[in-house]
């Protein structure tokens, strides 16, 4: 039995800017850069990952948004999150 039934394509991939999921991300970002550190590894493998993934769907949200002020706010929380883990990494080394 064949049908001959058509039915469009569907389209699962999506082109929208998402500064709601970039902001999570940098949110989640906090707690895994800080209260992980005294994890095993430190927060580099649990908040690293996540503050990166926020910073690419920050821009690429602003990018297309044209400034929307979540993504600025989940670039701005991410990056602060790496500068912390920097900073945090090299006082563990020099000291």
């Amino acid at each position: 039995m064949e049908s001959s039934v058509t039915r469009p394509a569907v389209d699962i991939a999506t082109d929208k800017p998402r500064p709601g999921l970039a902001l999570l991300l940098a949110v989640l970002a906090v707690p895994g850069s800080t209260i992980a550190w005294d994890l095993p590894g430190g927060g580099l493998y649990i908040g690293l990952p996540l503050a990166i993934a926020a910073i690419v769907l920050g821009v690429r949200a602003r990018r297309q948004l044209g400034g929307s002020r979540l993504a600025v706010a989940a670039i701005v929380l991410a990056g602060l999150c790496i500068a912390q883990m920097a900073i945090w990494t090299l006082v563990s080394v020099i000291g």
